[in-house]
């Protein structure tokens, strides 16, 4: 089984090669890198899975099932991971505040890096190879999507379908922004499966750019309340939640803008700094 220590999409053949090679390299290496490596791959085969829906046995859903748990497993080791890092670089609050935040951070991350090595020790990952690669070797079709194979449409398929997402969603707040995230990932996988056709260009760009930024806040939202709990009313929890305003702010800014681009062609003017201090605080009010 191939493993690399860092591989872009466009060194597979297939999302499931690239998924199959994601759990070798996070068997080898289950680091907070190699958890990210495993997530993509996995949102890209469901991306390419919901298009194109290959028939799936028994012993395949079983697989499935059992990678969705290893996914929610790695993110919260990768979490516990970026938690810590937010924290080193935060310039607020006292040696000893941060010391307590620290000791309970390191406790949940080596609770959630203990839960992820006893998955990458199930038996059922010893057979994963033979029982996804099945799905590889199925009588090609012609729309069946390869990194030398783009298809074409996907990028019209993508952008059709968070055109009915955007008219469809609620007003954007702290409670659905982070379900807005993994719905721009789903887009943005499928039209990864048009290749670098040009169509599908500006929108990976400006979906990759908007599920940054709102995984960006959705980190230091639940810093903050981590720190809440740690440490009650400190000024390292209001220097969190300075940080998680801010972070909202941007992000609410950048799916304004990724809308106004994709779906109207038209940039979106700078808004009033009073209407972002609002915001803001309605954010620190549902704290």
């Amino acid at each position: 089984m191939t493993v690399l220590r860092k591989a872009g999409k466009e060194e597979f053949d297939s999302p499931v090669e690239r998924l199959l090679a994601s759990i070798a390299n996070l068997r080898l290496q289950p680091t907070s890198k190699g958890a990210h490596f495993y997530r993509t791959s996995l949102r890209r085969f469901e991306a390419w899975s919901d298009v194109f829906h290959p028939h799936e046995d028994a012993p395949q859903k079983q697989a499935l099932k059992f990678l969705e748990k290893l996914r929610k497993a790695t993110g919260k080791f990768r979490d516990a991971e970026v938690h810590l890092e937010l924290l080193d670089k935060l310039g607020a609050g006292s040696a000893q505040e941060k010391k307590e935040l620290e000791r309970t951070l390191k406790s949940r991350r080596d609770r959630y890096e203990a839960r992820l090595d006893s998955l990458l020790r199930d038996p059922i990952l010893s057979r994963i190879w033979r029982t996804l690669r099945v799905l590889d070797e199925m009588p090609p079709q012609s729309t069946q999507p390869t990194i030398s194979n783009p298809i074409k449409g996907m990028a019209r398929l993508a952008l059709n379908q968070y055109r009915s997402f955007v008219q469809r969603r609620a007003e954007l707040s702290p409670d659905n922004l982070h379900q807005y995230r993994l719905e721009c990932k789903r887009f943005r996988y499928t039209a990864e499966l048009a290749g670098d056709s040009p169509a599908a260009k500006p929108l990976v760009d400006s979906w990759k750019k908007v599920q940054d930024l709102i995984g960006d806040w959705h980190d230091y939202l639940t810093l903050a309340e981590i720190a809440g709990e740690t440490l009650g009313n400190s000024s390292i929890h209001s220097a969190v939640v300075h940080e998680r305003n801010a972070k909202y702010d941007e992000a609410v800014r950048a799916v304004e803008l990724a809308e106004a681009e994709l779906l109207h062609g038209n940039p979106v003017p700078s808004k009033k700094k009073p209407e972002r201090e609002t915001r803001a605080r309605v954010i620190s009010e549902t704290a």
